[in-house]
């Protein structure tokens, strides 16, 4: 856990939303070929009370629906040919603290060799994590 937040520290001074690279695949973000991972990455229960934290300390105004709020972030994979994600690139959900987390966790959970099936040298995969806490 607290490499996890050194990691959300440390992406506080990066800005993604600079990036070109985010309006161009968010434009085709849903013909990217799903990622698979060799494991389940764990985002629940723990993780998804921290994303709560993470959310309400930004004060993002995400989606509620009868009580609960949800969040989901689609993001951008381009992994290696040895199957390690080498950069991550989330769609703008309009909270980018959460945005940041997701990137920090998905470095922690699947940051090495090996964690996504059928790699390819610089390919482009997509995935998304969604939580969901009471408003």
């Amino acid at each position: 856990m607290l490499e996890m937040i050194i990691a959300i520290a440390a992406l506080g001074n990066t800005e993604v939303k600079t990036d070109p690279m985010i309006a161009e695949l968010s434009k085709d973000f849903y013909s990217l070929e799903l990622a698979e991972f060799k494991k389940a990455i764990p985002f629940r229960d723990r993780h998804e009370r921290a994303a709560e934290r993470v959310a309400k300390k930004a004060n993002c105004k995400l989606h509620s629906e009868i009580g609960w709020v949800h969040a989901r972030v689609d993001f951008a994979l381009q992994v290696n040919n040895q199957g390690k994600i080498t950069k991550i690139i989330p769609v703008d959900t309009g909270c980018r603290e959460l945005e940041k987390f997701v990137i920090a966790h998905m470095d922690e959970y699947a940051g090495q060799p090996g964690a996504v099936l059928r790699p390819g040298d610089g390919k482009w995969y997509r995935q998304s994590m969604t939580f969901r806490w009471p408003e």
